[in-house]
């Protein structure tokens, strides 16, 4: 019973702190815009609604109808299109006089009302006089088409009512005519839309016949977005209906400048339907165009109908999720949700998009909305029609990675590999079985464990508990074929394309796998089947994880561990690593918080700022710091940040939770292209920009944020509990929330909390809510009677407090505080190794100090405090020690949050890529710092007042060498600092000498991408780098040319070329010599290799070229060790991306979620011989592929006072070359 105590006290611990109140050290953000923009809130809220006036954006709020791929396009203005799928026509709407005419998108006012589910517009112009023109959209509710409702008001002067309607292609655009990829144009009335339509009109009505013959894209799934293979469309039909007093004709397309002339042109060969109407004032008049096979053609008397029955299927979907909160922005956000959630449902399963990449896969994110919204049903057929997919029989097969791939994947075949038992295709029902390059079962599986939660329904666990055995038995086969208790990767996650880890030990599958196997035990008990073997599991892999995957000096969790070569650890995680960690429970409390404040301090933060909005220190994330830029592996995605939000509500920081959570609805909801829409990638990521609406994932994400963050719903049926832990914001004196499944209603008086649930799940719980406390508990009743609380001791931020009981219909929750509120820590301060550190928390008393990082010596506590001493050895960064605090009858740990850095630290409050030089010194003591400062030959004494910047040292530019200059810092007490000055503008004069490396060289450096890296390669199946050593698994054929042909030009017959900054290198000029040294981890090349040095020198400068990428980024890939005859050495680590470059392209820089630390270096393109410089980098060649690759120059300075022995280069990284072409010295 040992591992059912451990999991049960797990599980309480992280249900403990999700309630945590205000976070206590609050992200400090950058001061500059994102990329300088100016940008203005678009939407502003009213109740429930999202609306703009004067906006420009056309098609770019969809209105769904059928639960099918047909929608119907709205905008900022009334211009409206059809998607059936396939382009449907374009239906817009103009008034005017006898005299002059417009069109409605071009009136003077024009405010849009998203009200989820259908637009609302409100006209005004002069030709209305004071009166104005009402429009109302929607899709209909039982077919594929839609209806549009008009009305004047107070209009005195005769109107003409004009509309038009054309231009159906019936084309299927390349992700389906979604915001972001394709064009708005697409759904313009053009006339080249218009050449087979034709249109028969009778009373008051039309059928259109369109798509005859054509030749049309299919929309289908590839990698990325490419030209596609057409197909020759069969005729479709359309009909449409409109005011019986309509004069209607055929017009020409192409003749749209006014209603008037549209209306009055002669039809052509490309037809277009013209209407005009002498509209009455307060007179509704309707119009509706469908999809005859969806339901037959429609009177006009039927149409009034037609639109109320679609108004009310709209409140009732929409109406399933209510808000009601003080902040006017989040009141929007239920209706919203529960109409993209129901966009994203196509019987009988959820889709990876509504729009865009509308398709069925059994994983990915999306899924998740279905229980949490109270759509159980939906979830349980979901769940049942993948389950009839699962691959039974054979039990396994032989790994074969596919050489069609260059060995990227394994080979996609059923009865291969991961192909096997237990394995879920992608098409439900077990339609068209097929093996397809992802793992996703492991989100479909937590998906239906989840499930089991929210519903207790024991008929469909014994049903799918064979499913569940299969996968893990698939799981732990295929992907930890060596028993060690670690998992690979196989594109389990969203984020998969790119994501390659060669057979490695990855965190977050690894988290996932932990928290299936715990399921599973508690599941065999239920079926009265042995757990031991799913506990003994589980116990193994949170083992397994603790010890070879946790970083204690960063607070973390590693990335992966490579299989193979050094097997180092990556340890600069993606958000996805900390997430899906803490949401698989495979944390202690210490180690989420500590893990998100490695997210505070480490993963890039874009600030969010609009003129309009106020400034709440609203922000986005990038999902890693990883560089180069590759798709899927650094972007911005609100489903990232909705699982990080997740996290910090799981990890107890409830305000910095709602703050995030804030943060992306303003941006993809009313900063963003469209109103109220849950986008796929965001504005602020550099690469993509805005892009998708109502896309899966952030649609489940952002379910479960709401639902199990911010109401802190979460349920636990099949351990008979309801666990409610609310995660509204500090400042919140009320807040309501209700689904199918619960109401939940709170309300704050004072030092009184009043909350009222009124649960209404599929099985009837128990009841744990947990609260922050307040202060004191001075009484507590549920339904007015008195309870019994008790403290969660393992609380960490600000005490928490549970209350327990029986399953009842209703609580009414009274809770009553007193006394003080608990104490706060200091805010966050900077230390020094060996320094001392000394807090005192007033009424509190010290319990405890928990050091889990390891940073503090001599610690000693006293009654309300402690004091320590940072150990000596400590590195420089981020730190948290928890205090273990008792406050009255409360007890928690408070996080104490610190900075560890030199006693003197280098700042650069300039752009880090420019070179420099200026030196500004941080003294980060307690005491006044005299010092005396040499770089070179340029030497000055300064004082640095304690705890502040100095004066900024100017160092003269003749007194420094091209690239890095050595800051030597000698204090008054004799200590020795060093930092560095980076500046490849310095011109360097002197004795400089070439070293003859002709004799080593073992290749030409353009061979790098044409070899085949065949060995050592991981046995078992994975996703890994191509064999020709650049592309990704997604692109397994990518390819580089490297072209030296203006380098050897440049050498010339002297076989020499010099920088123009004085630094000379020697490089064959000849066509046919080698003129590279190659290491690498891969058999093609030696991992390293050793040549002779003599004499003494004060800087080398190196001519390097070679492969890096993502996947080794934030990471050393190799390292020049110079050593000296006395036994010491210097060393230059070859870090992405501060100091390795790819040959093939230059990095994408940005600032933000795209960084360098450090100047730019010179680069030599090999193709031109061009030398490029830092800044013609950065403009001209920034994120860009070089034609021929490129060579960078490095350098590293020496010791001149000893002897030189050797230079050692040496590859540490798997799947990257590193290459050496020149060193030059400065004797």
């Amino acid at each position: 019973m040992h591992f059912f105590k451990r999991s049960f006290v797990l599980s309480v611990l992280l249900f403990s702190l999700v309630t945590t109140a205000q976070e206590l050290y609050p992200v400090k953000l950058a001061d500059a815009s994102w990329h300088n923009e100016e940008r203005e809130l678009r939407y502003k809220p009213d109740g429930t609604d999202f609306v703009i006036t004067n906006g420009s954006r056309l098609f770019t709020r969809a209105l769904y109808g059928t639960n099918t791929a047909f929608r119907v396009e709205t905008g900022d203005r009334p211009e409206f299109a059809l998607y059936m799928p396939g382009m449907g026509g374009n239906f817009k709407l103009g008034f005017g006089t006898n005299n002059k005419t417009i069109w409605a998108t071009e009136a003077q006012t024009i405010t849009a009302r998203y009200r989820p589910g259908a637009m609302l517009y409100t006209i005004q112009d002069p030709l209305l006089g004071n009166g104005k023109l009402l429009i109302e959209v929607l899709a209909m509710a039982d077919a594929d088409g839609f209806l549009i409702k008009t009305e004047l008001q107070n209009v005195k002067d005769p109107i003409n009512l004009f509309w038009a309607f054309g231009g159906a292609s019936g084309k299927n655009f390349s992700r389906n005519g979604d915001m972001g990829p394709d064009p708005e144009s697409n759904f313009y009335l053009k006339p080249e839309n218009s050449k087979d339509n034709i249109f028969n009109i009778t009373k008051n009505s039309f059928t259109l016949q369109y798509g005859t013959g054509l030749e049309v894209n299919n929309g289908g799934y590839v990698i990325k977005d490419s030209v596609q293979q057409s197909k020759t469309s069969k005729e479709k039909l359309l009909t449409g209906t409109y005011p019986t007093q309509t004069q209607v004709k055929t017009v020409n397309s192409g003749i749209v400048s006014s209603p008037l002339e549209f209306y009055t042109s002669l039809a052509g060969n490309n037809p277009a339907l013209a209407g005009r109407l002498n509209a009455k004032n307060n007179t509704p008049y309707y119009f509706s165009v469908h999809n005859p096979a969806t339901k037959s053609a429609l009177s006009y008397k039927e149409l009034s109908k037609q639109f109320a029955l679609a108004e009310t299927a709209r409140k009732e979907i929409a109406g399933r999720i209510a808000i009601n909160t003080p902040d006017s922005y989040i009141n929007t956000v239920g209706n919203a949700i529960a109409i993209a959630s129901d966009a994203t449902w196509e019987d009988p399963s959820y889709l990876h998009g509504s729009i865009g990449w509308r398709m069925r896969l059994n994983g990915w994110r999306g899924a998740y909305t279905a229980d949490v919204l109270g759509w159980h049903d939906r979830a349980k057929t979901h769940l049942q029609s993948y389950a009839r997919s699962q691959v039974i029989a054979p039990e396994s097969g032989s790994v074969i990675a596919d050489t069609t791939t260059h060995l990227a994947r394994s080979l996609e075949k059923l009865g291969v590999g991961m192909f096997t038992s237990g394995y879920i295709s992608r098409n439900p029902d077990g339609q068209k079985m097929t093996a397809h390059h992802y793992d996703m079962n492991l989100v479909f599986i937590d998906i239906m464990l989840r499930h089991y939660d929210w519903t207790g329904d024991i008929t469909f666990l014994k049903e799918t508990w064979p499913l569940l055995k299969r996968h893990l038995d698939w799981e732990t086969r295929n992907f930890d074929s060596d028993g060690n208790g670690l998992y690979d990767a196989y594109a389990a996650i969203w984020a998969s394309d790119a994501l390659q880890y060669s057979g490695g030990s990855v965190t977050h599958t690894t988290a996932y796998n932990y928290f299936a196997y715990t399921k599973a035990a508690q599941i065999a008990v239920i079926m009265n089947e042995d757990p031991a073997p799913y506990r003994n599991e589980a116990n193994k892999i949170l083992k397994a994880m603790n010890a070879q995957l946790w970083l204690k000096d960063k607070g973390v969790f590693a990335e992966f561990k490579d299989a193979l070569g050094n097997q180092l650890l990556h340890t600069a995680p993606a958000l996805w690593t900390v997430y899906h960690s803490m949401d698989s429970e495979t944390m202690n409390p210490f180690q989420s918080y500590q893990s998100l404040r490695y997210i505070d301090n480490e993963i890039p933060h874009i600030p969010i700022k609009a003129k309009g909005l106020d400034n709440g220190g609203y922000y986005t994330l990038s999902t890693t710091k990883w560089m180069p830029y590759e798709w899927s592996l650094n972007n911005v995605a609100l489903a990232e940040s909705m699982h990080t939000a997740l996290a910090n509500w799981q990890g107890g920081r409830t305000d910095e939770a709602f703050k995030l959570f804030k943060s992306e609805v303003l941006a993809s909801m009313y900063l963003g292209g469209s109103p109220g829409n849950f986008v796929q990638i965001s504005h602020y990521d550099a690469s993509r920009k805005e892009a998708y609406r109502d896309f899966g994932d952030p649609v489940g994400m952002f379910s479960r944020a709401l639902v199990e963050g911010l109401f802190g719903i979460a349920p636990n049926a099949l351990s008979n509990s309801l666990t409610i832990r609310p995660g509204l914001p500090s400042a919140w004196n009320y807040a309501s929330f209700a689904t199918p499944d619960i109401s939940f209603d709170f309300k704050r008086n004072g030092q009184t909390d009043v909350y009222t649930i009124i649960p209404k799940l599929p099985q009837s719980l128990d009841l744990k809510f947990q609260a922050i406390a307040k202060g004191q508990v001075k009484s507590i009743t549920i339904n007015g009677k008195s309870t019994r609380w008790k403290n969660i001791d393992s609380a960490v931020g600000l005490p928490i407090i549970e209350i327990n009981a029986d399953a009842a219909d209703k609580y009414d929750i009274i809770i009553a505080w007193q006394g003080d509120a608990p104490v706060l820590p200091p805010a966050e301060k900077t230390y020094t190794p060996g320094s001392s550190i000394i807090e005192q928390f007033g009424n509190a008393s010290v319990l405890k100090i928990n050091d889990p990082q390891g940073v503090l010596t001599n610690v000693n506590t006293t009654p309300s405090g402690f004091s320590a001493k940072v150990n000596t050895n400590t590195i420089t960064g981020n730190y948290t020690v928890f205090v273990q605090l008792k406050q009255g009858e409360l007890s928690w740990h408070m996080p104490l949050c610190f900075k560890v850095e030199k006693a003197i630290s280098l700042v650069n409050n300039k752009n880090p890529e420019a070179n420099n030089n200026s030196i500004s010194l941080q003294n980060n003591t307690a005491q006044d710092i005299k010092a005396t400062i040499t770089v070179n030959d340029f030497s000055t004494t300064a004082t640095f007042p304690a705890g502040k910047t100095g004066d900024e040292i100017k160092v003269p530019v003749n007194s420094m060498v091209t690239g890095t200059n050595s800051i030597i810092i000698k204090t008054q007490d004799g200590s020795v600092l060093t930092e560095k000055l980076y500046n490849w503008d310095a011109t360097t004069t002197g004795k400089l000498e070439t070293v003859n490396l002709s004799k080593y060289f073992n290749d030409k450096v353009t061979q790098i991408f044409r070899n085949k890296y065949l060995s050592p390669r991981p046995k078992t199946t994975t996703l890994q780098l191509p064999w020709q050593g650049i592309g990704d698994w997604a692109h397994p054929l990518k390819t580089f040319n490297v072209d030296d042909s203006g380098l050897r030009k440049l050498a010339g017959a002297n076989n020499t070329f010099t920088l123009p900054q004085g630094v000379g290198f020697s490089t064959p000029g000849a066509k046919d010599a080698n003129n590279i040294l190659f290491t690498s981890q891969w058999d093609n090349y030696p991992t390293e290799k050793t040549i002779p040095l003599t004499g003494k020198a004060s800087h080398a400068w190196f001519l390097m070229a070679g492969s890096t990428n993502p996947m080794q980024s934030q990471l050393d890939n190799g390292v020049i060790i110079v050593e000296y005859t006395d036994g010491s050495k210097e060393t230059l680590a070859l870090r992405n991306p501060e100091i390795w470059w790819p040959i093939d392209l230059d990095y994408y820089t940005d600032g933000f979620a795209f960084a360098l630390k450090s100047p730019r270096p010179i680069r030599i393109h090999l193709k031109t011989g061009t030398i490029v410089q830092g800044v013609d980098s950065k403009v001209n060649h920034n994120g860009k592929e070089i034609e021929g690759g490129a060579a960078t120059v490095l350098d590293l300075p020496l010791d001149k006072t000893k002897p030189l022995k050797s230079i050692i280069l040496k590859t540490i990284a798997n799947d990257v070359v590193i290459g050496l072409m020149a060193i030059t010295l400065q004797r």
